[in-house]
């Protein structure tokens, strides 16, 4: 069945989403204590307030983008069928991902280099962006987001089939929606969300409590704390496609969703504590309890109050949102290397940090806009990564339904 109606507050979210990324990586430079990690590519001037920004917006971007990645996913499966599905799968991730990474990596550790040498490090970095066991060897940088969903969406149609295999007449499924559908207007979900992944972050050993749920930057096997927490945002917004009526309840309680989205947070900074740590935190096991579930239940409030806030305020056609959600998978594909870039550049540069941050960003996204409207918007690229080529212009927005990237 065909989906007549374009999602624009989720297209405008999902764009959101990637771009807060580019956004937290021109911040990553300033972060109190990012230095003594060994990490070359860190500022001298440093900054408290970009740090509770960063950790705050870290607690949510990345599970709000693979929720919208998995309501999209499942509007692509209905529209395309399985065959169909796995096409667009992989042409529009599999393939950037190998087209990308030979480009964009090796210039991210060209940077890595000048940084190092802005700061006197003749040898290899001493450390870098924190993971867990098993992270190491091949590097994603922040192209593992495309491996991870690819994996994901592999075990959605492997357990899709189990399900349709073992449930001919539709009553499991039928259920599961009921279900769904009482916890959402109970309000109820992000606690229920957040619960099983607080217990396993609680229990994993080597948990870097700061920086959250950890992402799967190296290696060919994610982590389980990452598979559960990106697989379950993945499968929350397949079956919220399935009952596309829930967004309305979302929207009506965005506001219950975001006051406790702050309460959580703040109570997270406050156990935590605001100075960034990438080791382990010396927790209490009371502590460690408290913050896994104060970390996790802000996670799920954050992603149920901005689906709800987008629904609310962004449904609207925009053609800028538009333009906007089609530029951001090339912005963020290659923003890495240009953020560095500029980052070592300006590493000793006897300025405040603003100032920095600021020009950071406003360069890069000058480059990157650019980038996008002439060499990528109207060519083979833009059809590569987005399905079709875009006229230069801002699109007239039409009610086709979405078919980019997640």
């Amino acid at each position: 069945m065909t989906d007549p109606e374009r999602f624009h507050s989720l297209d405008a979210l999902r764009a959101s989403a990637l771009l807060l990324g580019i956004v937290l990586h021109a911040a990553m430079a300033f972060l109190p204590g990012f230095r003594e990690t060994g990490w070359p590519i860190s500022d001298v001037s440093e900054s408290y307030p970009l740090a509770i920004f960063f950790f705050v917006v870290h607690i949510f971007r990345m599970l709000v983008f693979f929720l919208v990645a998995g309501f999209f996913a499942r509007l692509l499966f209905e529209r395309l069928g399985l065959l169909g599905f796995i096409k667009n799968r992989l042409r529009r991730i599999a393939l950037p991902l190998l087209a990308s990474y030979p480009i964009v990596i090796p210039l991210c550790i060209v940077c890595i280099v000048v940084g190092a040498k802005q700061l006197g490090i003749t040898g290899p970095p001493a450390g870098g962006p924190p993971s867990g066991p098993g992270q190491t060897g091949f590097p994603w940088f922040h192209l593992w987001f495309l491996y991870l969903l690819l994996q994901l969406y592999a075990l959605v149609l492997i357990l899709r089939a189990v399900v349709v295999a073992g449930d001919r007449q539709g009553r499991l499924r039928a259920s599961v929606d009921r279900v769904l559908h009482a916890v959402v207007s109970s309000r109820v979900g992000p606690l229920l969300m957040a619960a099983p992944l607080a217990v396993v972050l609680y229990f994993t050993p080597w948990w870097l409590q700061w920086p959250g749920i950890p992402a799967p930057l190296a290696g060919f096997i994610p982590s389980f704390p990452a598979v559960l927490a990106f697989g379950s945002a993945v499968a929350f917004g397949w079956l919220l496609h399935r009952q596309r009526t829930l967004l309305e309840l979302l929207r009506r309680d965005y506001v219950v969703y975001l006051v406790a989205a702050v309460v959580a947070s703040v109570t997270a900074i406050w156990l935590i504590g605001v100075r960034p740590n990438f080791g382990m935190s010396a927790l209490s096991s009371g502590t460690r309890a408290a913050y896994a579930i104060a970390y996790t239940t802000a996670a799920w409030c954050w992603a149920f109050g901005l689906i709800g806030a987008a629904v609310a305020w962004m449904s609207a056609p925009s053609a800028r949102w538009r333009y906007l959600a089609d530029a951001s998978y090339w912005m963020y594909l290659i923003h890495v290397p240009i953020v560095w870039g500029l980052q070592a550049w300006m590493i000793r540069w006897p300025l405040h940090w603003s100032i920095k941050f600021a020009l950071i960003l406003a360069i890069t996204a000058a480059l990157l806009l650019v980038s996008y409207h002439y060499l990528v918007r109207a060519t083979f690229v833009g059809k590569f990564l987005n399905g079709r080529k875009h006229e230069r212009a801002l699109p007239v927005v039409t009610a086709a339904p979405s078919t980019s990237p997640g």
